[in-house]
């Protein structure tokens, strides 16, 4: 008569198609929730390339309506109250539509890759502190590492608004761009010694909750930290694993010097 007790190999068996399985259907969940992701950042992105087409628009329909007021009151006569009220409303008018233009140009992403997310930042503040007359200064920490080019430009887009914030709002004589490539994580820094967000206007608080869903979407988070007088700092954070092209596997010298802070200047 056979025994019917497993033997060894039978269960060693099974337990290897039963991890298979759970491997089979961890990776079938990790596939759909990164097909999930990538639609999600599609339509993001689908969405700011309408809001880009909408600005356009009002801002060519703007023009056009300063261009007939101009033409009514040049109709009028001169040293007139009703000319000069026209005249004080266009110069109004004309300061806001190149504030949007600046605001629109300001929102483009330029070609952002993986590997040259630093030269983008760099261009990007050159160009607000020559708008802004607000001094600027990017700060790479340690060696930089390839970013997957589609998280490339998310990181772009939610720093590029905490940048603009900072500029316009923040009253600032100095504001600082800082990216750590870290073991764990990816950081960016962005530091100002403005007046701090307690006292900005309520539009300095714009798009703090935009750039906080952006990053859950890449599964990082943005914090906010501001002193009354003595600035604001918003920092985001995306975990290495998910927005390094290769894992960033560094020896002891690297985390050493990461954890010591050393840096690079960038302008």
């Amino acid at each position: 008569m056979s025994s019917l007790t497993p033997t060894p190999l039978l269960l060693l068996s099974g337990l290897l198609l039963a991890c298979l399985a759970l491997g089979g259907v961890l990776l079938a969940c990790l596939r759909g929730a990164e097909r999930r992701h990538q639609h999600r950042l599609a339509r993001m992105a689908e969405r700011e390339q309408a809001a880009y087409a909408l600005q356009d628009m009002l801002l060519q329909n703007m023009q056009g309506m300063i261009l007939r007021f101009q033409g009514v009151g040049h109709r009028l006569p001169d040293g007139s109250a009703e000319r000069a009220t026209i005249e004080t409303i266009l110069d109004q008018a004309d300061e806001t539509l190149a504030e949007g233009r600046q605001r629109i140009l300001a929102l483009r992403v330029p070609a952002v890759r993986g590997d040259n997310l630093s030269q983008a930042f760099a261009a990007l503040g050159q160009s607000l502190q020559q708008s802004f007359n607000t001094g600027f200064h990017l700060i790479v920490s340690a060696a930089p590492v390839p970013l997957k080019a589609e998280l490339s430009e998310e990181i772009y887009r939610i720093v590029r608004e905490a940048l603009y914030n900072a500029f316009q709002h923040a009253g600032a004589a100095q504001i600082e761009l800082e990216l750590v490539y870290g073991c764990e994580f990816f950081s960016l820094y962005v530091r100002d010694d403005g007046k701090g967000m307690a006292l900005r206007p309520p539009s300095g608080y714009r798009g703090v909750a935009a750039m906080r869903a952006r990053a859950e979407l890449l599964g990082g988070s943005v914090e906010v930290l501001s002193l009354e007088e003595q600035g604001t700092e918003v920092i985001l954070k995306v975990p290495a694993r998910v927005c390094y092209q290769q894992p960033n596997r560094a020896g002891w010298q690297r985390r050493l010097a990461t954890w010591l802070g050393r840096a690079d200047n960038v302008g």
